[in-house]
């Protein structure tokens, strides 16, 4: 402020000495060319009446020998200004704008001044006038043409204005004294006054920096009763109000904030223009951007990409409802689509009187998991339903053929009751089978977790095993180190064992292998149950974990499983935070891997 009124007021007496000197030298400038205008033309005028009594008394006039003899009688008692000569010039001229006679050059060498602006004038009827500055002679000349329309010729003369520089000269001069004394006057003079007036409004900008900046208790301290006093004293106040205020925003802010961000919901507020408003991190996630304030004032499409969520919000604003619709979205963070319910409601106005509305709100539930669950319970029931029936009907079957008579036949009654008791037992392990399953999967943390060795467990599940191998020739090789500890249930990883062990020996060739491997690595027991069996094909990898699935249908059920093994197995290592993962191909085997943490 102090640095404005100091240059305000220099510009100020700048400009009011300026604007004097200007208009004081054109004036000066004005009037001695108005002088030196009459002078030349009179010179005009007696030049124009030399040539008429010349053209009276011979018929062939030399109009270079008159200019010339008339210009030597002009400056023969020549004027000097600033050490400069003032000559007279005169020039003769034909319409054409051909020169006739040039008292200080040869016409013949001269150009053409038909395009001179005095002589176009003259061609006019009328005394022609210019001004121009000579780039050879450095100076002003003024220029003025008379014609003599029975010659039709234009007598011009002209004169250099030397005094003109003069005049600027003397007005550069005056000029800068004046603004100098002006300034020193004006700097003396404004400084003091800026003081009084700028130091109360610098503590004022101070102050309202560090409430802008956020220190809202910073207040002005002034103790003048003038209009700056009134203003500290009004500015205090608005202070305290604001102060008040944004501790009261702050505080809403930040619980809103927090209860927004804290939801598993995705939330998306928008304007009526489709400006994001408000995004919590769950939506930023959905969508793969980055939250933070520079996601605020963007499109809604821009952040969603998405069509439908867009139409959706667009019909939920045009119409001011409520609508939701079940959508399929690619879910960036895990790479998979996502099954999402979203909810779209109008942002109602301010004014209740008013039926429009500000904006609307997103919100996005997701339920892939619900969805995924509905799935798995639908085919779990139907798949029990199914493997449970067709046991009970093979058991019905046989026992009425029983009752209608062959239960008198020996032979025959011994083979029906041989196939129920297999049917019965097949239903029995179902049964075990689901129930432990679904023991497994309602087991959120295993209480009965002790350290064991893994390597005792792999020889107990190894001698279980050894008939059914014998039976098959197939050849149990186990290679693991003497000490293995692991924190875990002892059933469970015994049946994990059983099962995987159990269908490397059935789905194997006559006189195979099955190898047994365990290692301690990186902070892990490492599992491997490898076979020399039929494989499985690639297409069937991330499915045969699943409940009942089954990569040869008639072919697992002739070996008497139930389609639930690896599906046990797979939750066993689920409950332990582990890893399984399976590498086959058809006629080459499949091995087992197995990661649990130490």
């Amino acid at each position: 402020m102090k640095n404005k009124i100091v240059k305000y007021s220099m510009f100020l007496v700048i400009i009011a000495i300026t604007i004097t000197g200007i208009f004081t030298s054109f004036l000066a400038r004005y009037f001695y060319r108005y002088e030196v205008q009459n002078s030349i033309e009179n010179t005009a005028v007696l030049l124009a009446h030399q040539i008429r009594q010349e053209a009276s008394q011979t018929n062939q006039i030399n109009y270079d020998k008159i200019a010339k003899e008339y210009a030597e009688l002009l400056n023969s008692k020549p004027e000097k200004v600033d050490n400069f000569t003032i000559r007279t010039r005169i020039t003769i001229i034909n319409y054409q704008g051909k020169v006739l006679g040039e008292s200080d050059s040869t016409p013949q060498e001269m150009q053409n001044h038909l395009d001179r602006k005095e002589i176009k004038e003259a061609i006019e009827g009328i005394i022609g006038m210019d001004q121009r500055f000579s780039e050879t002679m450095k100076v002003t000349y003024l220029y003025v043409a008379m014609p003599i329309e029975e010659y039709n010729i234009i007598v011009r003369v002209s004169v250099p204005l030397y005094q003109l520089n003069s005049i600027n000269k003397a007005f550069l001069f005056y000029t800068i004294v004046g603004i100098l004394v002006g300034l020193l006057f004006t700097i003396f003079i404004s400084v003091n006054l800026s003081k009084v007036i700028t130091n109360p409004i610098k503590q004022l900008i101070s102050t309202s920096k560090e409430i802008a900046g956020g220190n809202y208790k910073k207040r002005v301290s002034t103790t003048s009763r003038d209009e700056i006093g009134q203003l500290a004293h009004t500015f205090n106040e608005m202070a305290d109000k604001l102060e008040e205020t944004m501790s009261g925003i702050m505080d809403k802010n930040l619980r809103v904030d927090t209860i927004i961000n804290s939801m598993r919901d995705g939330i998306i507020a928008i304007d009526t223009d489709y400006k994001i408003l408000l995004i919590n991190t769950i939506a930023c996630e959905i969508f793969g951007v980055k939250h933070g304030p520079g996601i605020i004032g963007k499109s809604l499409i821009q952040i969603t990409r998405n069509s439908k969520v867009n139409s959706l919000l667009v019909n939920t604003i045009k119409n001011n409802s409520s609508l939701s619709d079940e959508i399929v979205m690619f879910a960036p963070s895990s790479g998979t689509d996502k099954i999402y319910r979203v909810f779209t409601n109008p942002i109602k106005n301010v004014d209740s009187l008013k039926n429009i509305n500000s904006g609307g709100v997103i919100t996005l539930h997701d339920i892939t998991s619900i969805r995924k669950l509905e799935k798995i319970r639908t085919e779990f029931v139907s798949n029990v339903t199914h493997e449970l029936k067709t046991p009970l009907t093979s058991i019905r079957g046989f026992v009425e053929t029983l009752r209608n008579g062959a239960i008198e036949d020996p032979s025959v009654a011994v083979k029906f009751l041989e196939i129920i008791d297999i049917e019965a037992e097949r239903l029995h392990m179902l049964i075990n089978d689901i129930l432990q399953l679904s023991e497994i999967e309602s087991t959120k943390n295993d209480e009965n977790i002790q350290e064991n060795n893994l390597t005792e467990i792999i020889n107990e599940v190894k001698l279980i095993l050894d008939s059914s191998a014998r039976k098959k020739g197939i050849k149990l090789e186990v290679d693991v180190v003497e000490n293995i500890p692991l924190l875990a249930n002892k059933d469970r990883i015994k049946q994990m064992l059983i099962n995987l062990i159990d269908n490397a020996i059935k789905y194997n060739i006559e006189n195979g292998s099955v190898f047994i491997k365990a290692v301690k690595t990186n902070g892990k027991t490492v599992i491997s149950v490898k076979d020399t069996g039929i494989g499985i094909d690639e297409k069937h990898h991330s499915r045969i974990f699943e409940r009942f699935y089954r990569v040869d249908k008639g072919r697992s059920r002739n070996m008497g499983g139930t389609g639930l093994g690896l599906s046990i197995v797979k939750h066993i290592v689920n409950l332990y935070n582990g890893d399984i993962r399976v590498v086959s191909n058809p006629g080459q085997g499949s091995e087992f891997i197995i990661q649990l943490p130490l």
